[in-house]
């Protein structure tokens, strides 16, 4: 009777358990969602004129990823579980998971880095010196959609390097 009851016990605690981890990915993928959405929508236009003119108060759209980072990387280390509990449910070759999400990731890189360079390029003539990468007005090639998937696609693919549980 004992041996059951411990049993049972344990099932709880382990549904529990499971529980309060979809609850925290699911509450830290949308905290992750919205930060990159507003760091996303708060990037400044480029206004070559001048017209527009913002304060000298850095790169205020990055306040959005950079407060909660904890939880956006906790997110991504999740999805790396979710992964790869989503793999042993698929009975696809590892190899093509692989190859989706590296071809997934290689996409999204190389537009990424064409666009933020081709970014680069038409602003640089604006301004006396060589501006960076990273700028008050790049926010949104760094900050999107796009590099979120990216992301997912890198936890995916560590997935498959997890050390087995015993």
């Amino acid at each position: 009777m004992l041996k059951f009851i411990y049993e049972g016990a344990g099932l709880l605690r382990r549904s529990i358990m499971r529980f309060l981890f979809w609850l925290s990915v699911v509450i830290s993928g949308i905290v992750s969602v919205v930060g990159f959405a507003f760091t996303n929508m708060t990037t400044i236009s480029f206004d070559p004129t001048g017209d527009n003119f913002v304060g000298g108060n850095g790169n205020p759209g990055l306040m959005f990823v950079m407060f909660p980072m904890l939880i956006i990387l906790y997110f991504f280390f999740a999805m790396m579980f979710v992964f790869e509990k989503l793999h042993e449910r698929f009975s696809v070759k590892r190899k093509l998971f692989q190859a989706c999400y590296s071809g997934v990731f290689l996409l999204i890189l190389g537009m990424t880095i064409y666009r933020i360079v081709s970014f680069r390029n038409e602003i640089n003539p604006y301004f006396e010196y060589e501006i960076s990468y990273l700028n008050p007005f790049s926010n949104h090639l760094f900050f999107n959609f796009w590099t979120f998937i990216a992301c997912l696609c890198v936890s995916g693919f560590c997935s498959f390097y997890l050390k087995k549980r015993m």
